[in-house]
């Protein structure tokens, strides 16, 4: 599951992370998901988070300096299903390494958080990225693009990108992700899925929003009977006319 919870805004009024914040960890245990890539987490939401989520553990680092501060894009894991072989943050920008920057036209630093996971039960490993994309600069997003999709395919591992990527289905850096003419590429679990999973919170009247965040995978089987690659659906969760957060959180089930 990929999953903008909201950063814990003061001015947000009724929507405030502290009238939400067990909604939000009720999302994620019903949800049933075993790997979860949130964005717009601050370090204390993801420790609420983790102490309400029983069996669940996390990585990530804040984009700000590598330690704590600033948004994180961590990934939560089942632990009774998945531990984690390796792990590491990088920065979306033309120096990855460097603890930061904003890279290109981005208005802030963004990042990257990149693990391989093994299932505990079959030795299975998996290679997990979540991402969260800058909402203003074009060429960021272009670029960010493209270092995810060679971070995700390099050392040819089945793989899983989760993210909030602010872009959508017809803008170049989706193709860059998906173009299906490259000899591997991300398969998007929601092709053909027009469902805004930016609405706002108000649930009586909804922002009009657009798919903008996505699960995405390489490595995994063929079609089922079905014909489908995967399970998909975007989970609108509402109380008292209002959703659960900004962006609705995605759901999807992937067959390796």
């Amino acid at each position: 599951m990929t999953f903008n919870i909201r950063w814990d805004n003061p001015n947000d009024g009724v929507d405030g992370w502290d009238l939400r914040k067990d909604w939000v960890s009720d999302v994620i245990t019903e949800s049933g998901a075993e790997i979860i890539g949130l964005q717009e987490a601050l370090l204390h939401q993801i420790a609420h988070l983790d102490s309400s989520s029983a069996g669940f553990d996390w990585i990530g680092v804040g984009r700000d300096d590598g330690k704590t501060q600033g948004e994180l894009s961590p990934i939560l894991f089942d632990t009774t299903k998945w531990t984690v072989l390796e792990w590491d943050t990088r920065w979306l920008s033309s120096t990855p390494d460097s603890v930061g920057v904003a890279g290109w036209d981005a208005a802030l630093p963004r990042i990257a958080t990149i693990a391989t996971l093994q299932h505990v039960k079959t030795q299975f490993e998996l290679r997990v990225i979540n991402t969260h994309f800058d909402h203003r600069g074009e060429t960021a997003r272009l670029e960010s693009a493209k270092l995810i999709r060679d971070w995700a395919l390099e050392g040819n591992k089945p793989v899983l990108v989760l993210g909030d990527f602010n872009f959508k289905q017809h803008e170049p850096p989706y193709a860059a992700l998906t173009d299906t003419v490259a000899d591997r590429f991300l398969r998007d679990a929601g092709t053909g899925d027009t469902t805004s999973t930016f609405k706002g919170f108000d649930a009586l009247k909804p922002v009009s929003g657009a798919r903008i965040d996505y699960v995405l995978s390489a490595g995994h089987q063929g079609p089922d009977q079905n014909g489908q690659y995967a399970t998909y659906s975007v989970i609108e969760s509402i109380r008292s006319d209002r959703f659960v957060s900004d962006h609705l959180p995605v759901l999807s089930t992937l067959r390796y």
